[in-house]
This record gives structure tokens, C-alpha cells and sequence, in this order.
């Protein structure tokens, strides 16, 4: 049993709250605040207050759909950045726009400008895309192995509380009524995350397998993981320098080695296959207190029930970060994804149920939560990170951009389309939209997916490299016992 490095969970949790606090709490206070949001929308159009529903609607869609746009393009960008300048100087370059994009926020509320608003949110998701990436990056390459599932944790942990936050301060008896005061509270974190990161070690893993400093990445040893023995110590790198042997026979990580690399191919698909999965969180955080208003709740019921969910996934994330350790990483992530599956399709059917007897529409509440719970309690926190699990370090910092990019621009579509057409076709939108393609990305995870959990990453590539030839000989069994069968029942 090895021992918990409480210092180091420390620091990646203070700057994973401090880090991602814009991108958890700026996209959950819309959804609790949604009615100050249609007055600022209908004070800062052309004719002042004269919006229609149906405009409504769809701009306030667009405006949070932005999100999605910076985010795909900073995921995208953040590889090259972080194998240039390094993981820790991408997390403060992530924070220093995040501190930016809040103050444009507060400028666009006082000045009543709804475009400038709406770029404020394109430089927060570019930021906190920028700040998600380093911050992975550096705590999973500076985390010992039976340490990297707690530590990746803290990214989600930081998200869900930060929704909580959002969500609690958006509430119209707090600060929903007072945008200024609501968008405000944000600088405070921003400003301590950019402090805070200069003062950190780059990982030594990058220090090591990319800039070849051994000096610098046992500094960064005793730094994060406070390995003073330099026996320890020798032994820590004496693995990095077997990662860096089986880096060599292999080529750099572009676009194209990734598509062309079998293994690497793989592991790249099933974390895009589980980032998929995530994609129904984003209309749960933007619109959750909308759509239980139109099951037949009022404002106060929607926004408790909305606000609700969020405080029990924040101790969803608790729990499971002392059960990803504990548990079969592969297992942990197929289950509570099956339970957050047919969570949604309990929504929509409680919803389409309800128009014929009321009561029913309380499924939707009592499956809102659900869906908070699975997706915090492991599929969220394990969908952050899996990827970089999956892969070798030369594909793993444009592996992560790459799903992320890609995840998040499939969101942008999803997201930007489930408000107006839930509002015109109804909840049959989300089985269309959520529920059917995630049924098909949890069974290629069940097919292909390998456990990870306190392994090596020269073991998964080998098992990822065998899955293939395990079908193969499994067929060739398969084929062989049944052919085995015939000659015996020809012989009777």
C-alpha cells in the first residue's frame, strides 16, 4: 500500500480551483441567473426591450455556444505550446487569460454590450482550455503512478465545485439579481492562479524526456513528489530513462504519426470516444432550470432542484476520488457512463410522460441528479484525463489537445442546438442527440479499452498494439472448437 503524498494532492487541488475557477463557474451561473441574463440581453439589443422569446432563444444559445469555439481552438493550439515553452508556463499563460476574460466580462455588464459579453466568453474557453491542458500535463507527469487517478481527479473536482459556485451565486436571493457583483468574484481566483504558478517546478517528466535536463527533473522530484533518498530518486529516473529508450523508436507526435501509429491510433480514439460521453454536461449546466420549467415547475423548484444537483456532484467527486484508486479504472468508467445514459433517457421520458400525468415530471428531477452523480462520482474525472493514460508521451500533449479540440467542437453543435429544439421538438431532442451516440461509444469502450490503473504506459501500448491479434486468435478459437464439434457429431 503506498502512501498518499497529501502536499502534493494539496497544491494540485488549490490550483486546480484557483486554475479552472472561470471555466466551471462562468458557464453555471448562466443557468441560475438566466432571467438577469434576459434583461441584459433585452437592455443591450438595438431596440431595447423589445426581444422576442423565440429571440431570445437562440442568441442566448449562440452567446453560450461561444464557449465551445474557444475552447476546440485552445485545445488545439495548447499541444504546440505546451512541448514549446513547457506545462508550467502554460497553465500561467491559461491563467493570465483568464484573468483578462473576466475583466472584459465585468466591462460588457456595466457598459451593457452583449457582444462584448459574448467575446469575453470566447477569451475565457480559449484560456481554460490553455490552463485544462497545462494542468493535466504537468500533475500527470509529476504524480507517482499510484497517485496519477487521485491527482487527475482534482481537475474535475475543481469544475464540479466551481459549477456549485457558479450555480449558488447565480441563485436571484444571492448575487442573480447583481451581475456586476456575480461576474466580480471571479477575478479573485484568476489572480491567485497566476501567482501561484510561478512559484511551481515544470514536470519532470518534461524535463527529462524533452529538454534531456536530469539535474533540473530531480529538482522537480524532490519538488512535487519530495523524493529526498537519492536512491529513490536514481530509480525515478533510471524509468524515465527507459520511457525515453522506447520514445526513440518511435516517431515524433504529429496529426499524422497518431493516424499512422496503430497503438497510439487506438488510444486516441476510446479517450475521444469517452470525452463523447461528457458532452450531455453541457446542456445540464446551461439549461437544466429552463427545461424542469417547462415539466411543469416553477422558477424557485427549478432553480433549487438545478442547484441541488450541482452540490451533490461536488460530493459525487469526493467519493470517487478515493474510489478511482481503489477500483478497476475501465470498470469505474463503463459503469457510471451506463447509469448516465439511461439518466438522460429517464429525463426525457419523465418529461414526455408528464404532459399525460404531472407527477411523473418529478423523474425528471430525481434523473437530473443522477446525471450529476454518474457523471461526477467517475466518468467526468476519468473522460479529463484518460487519454493521456492511453498514449506515449511524444503523442500525449497533441493527443489530449486533439480530443478535447475535437470534443468540445462536437459540443459547440449539440449545445447550440438543444435549447431551441427542445423548445420546438421536445426532449426527444436529448435521446437523438445523447442518448443513442453515447450507447455506442460505451460499447467500443467495453470492446477495446484497457484497464490503466497503476500501469506502465509501455504496458497499455503493448496491450492496445495486442488487441487486435487477441480477436483474431480468439475467432481462430471460436472457429476451430466449432469445426472441432462438427467432425465429432459427423463421426457419431
Amino acid at each position: 500500500m503506498h502512501d498518499i503524498n497529501w502536499r502534493l494532492l494539496a497544491l494540485s487541488a488549490l490550483l486546480a480551483v484557483t486554475a479552472i475557477f472561470q471555466m466551471g463557474y462562468t458557464n453555471a451561473y448562466p443557468n441560475t441567473a438566466i432571467g438577469s441574463f434576459r434583461l441584459f440581453l433585452n437592455q443591450s439589443s438595438e431596440n431595447p426591450m423589445t426581444m422576442s422569446k423565440s429571440e431570445f432563444e437562440w442568441a442566448w444559445s449562440a452567446l453560450l455556444a461561444v464557449y465551445f469555439i474557444g475552447f476546440a481552438t485552445g485545445s488545439i493550439i495548447s499541444a504546440s505550446i505546451a512541448d514549446r515553452i513547457g506545462r508550467k508556463w502554460t497553465l500561467f499563460l491559461g491563467t493570465c487569460g483568464s484573468l483578462l476574460s473576466a475583466l472584459i466580462a465585468l466591462f460588457s455588464i456595466i457598459l451593457k454590450m452583449s457582444m462584448m459579453f459574448g467575446f469575453s466568453r470566447l477569451v475565457m474557453s480559449l484560456s481554460a482550455a490553455i490552463s485544462m491542458n497545462g494542468l493535466i500535463l504537468l500533475f500527470q507527469e509529476s504524480s507517482p503512478n499510484h497517485m496519477k487517478g487521485l491527482i487527475s481527479f482534482n481537475a474535475e473536482m475543481a469544475f464540479v465545485l466551481t459549477n456549485l459556485i457558479g450555480g449558488l451565486l447565480g441563485m436571484q436571493s444571492i448575487l442573480g439579481q447583481n451581475l456586476v457583483g456575480l461576474i466580480a468574484v471571479s477575478i479573485i481566483p484568476s489572480s491567485i492562479a497566476c501567482f501561484l504558478s510561478v512559484f511551481l517546478k515544470e514536470s519532470p517528466k518534461y524535463l527529462f524526456l524533452k529538454k534531456n535536463d536530469a539535474t533540473e527533473a530531480g529538482r522537480a522530484l524532490k519538488f512535487y513528489q519530495n523524493i529526498q533518498d537519492e536512491e529513490e530518486k536514481a530509480n525515478v529516473l533510471n524509468d524515465l530513462k527507459m520511457e525515453r529508450e522506447e520514445m526513440q523508436n518511435q516517431r515524433n507526435g504529429s496529426i499524422f504519426d497518431i493516424i499512422s501509429n496503430q497503438p497510439v491510433r487506438r488510444g486516441f480514439l476510446l479517450g475521444f470516444a469517452t470525452m463523447q460521453l461528457t458532452a450531455s454536461v453541457w446542456p445540464v449546466v446551461f439549461y437544466s432550470t429552463d427545461f424542469l420549467m417547462d415539466a411543469g415547475f416553477s422558477y424557485e423548484i427549478s432553480e433549487g432542484a438545478s442547484t441541488f444537483m450541482l452540490f451533490f456532484s461536488t460530493l459525487c467527486t469526493i467519493i470517487g476520488m478515493f474510489l478511482v484508486e481503489k477500483f478497476s479504472r475501465r470498470w469505474l468508467l463503463i459503469g457510471t457512463a451506463t447509469i448516465n445514459i439511461f439518466a438522460i433517457l429517464g429525463f426525457a421520458l419523465s418529461a414526455i410522460l408528464s404532459i399525460y400525468w404531472q407527477p411523473l415530471a418529478y423523474g425528471c428531477i430525481a434523473c437530473l441528479i443522477l446525471h450529476g452523480a454518474s457523471y461526477s462520482v467517475a466518468m467526468g474525472p476519468i473522460g479529463w484525463f484518460i487519454t493521456s493514460e492511453l498514449v506515449p508521451i511524444n503523442f500525449r500533449a497533441v493527443s489530449q489537445s486533439l480530443v478535447l479540440g475535437l470534443n468540445h467542437t462536437v459540443a459547440l453543435i449539440l449545445s447550440f442546438l438543444t435549447f431551441p429544439l427542445y423548445k420546438t421538438a421536445g426532449p426527444i431532442t436529448l435521446v437523438i442527440f445523447f442518448v443513442i451516440p453515447g450507447a455506442v461509444c460505451i460499447l467500443m469502450l467495453i470492446l477495446y479499452l484497457p484497464e490503466t490503473k497503476d500501469r506502465h504506459i509501455n504496458d497499455i501500448v503493448e496491450e492496445l498494439k495486442d488487441a487486435k491479434a487477441k480477436r483474431k486468435r480468439s475467432r481462430a478459437e471460436a472457429n476451430e472448437e466449432e469445426s472441432h464439434g462438427m467432425n465429432k457429431l459427423g463421426e457419431e
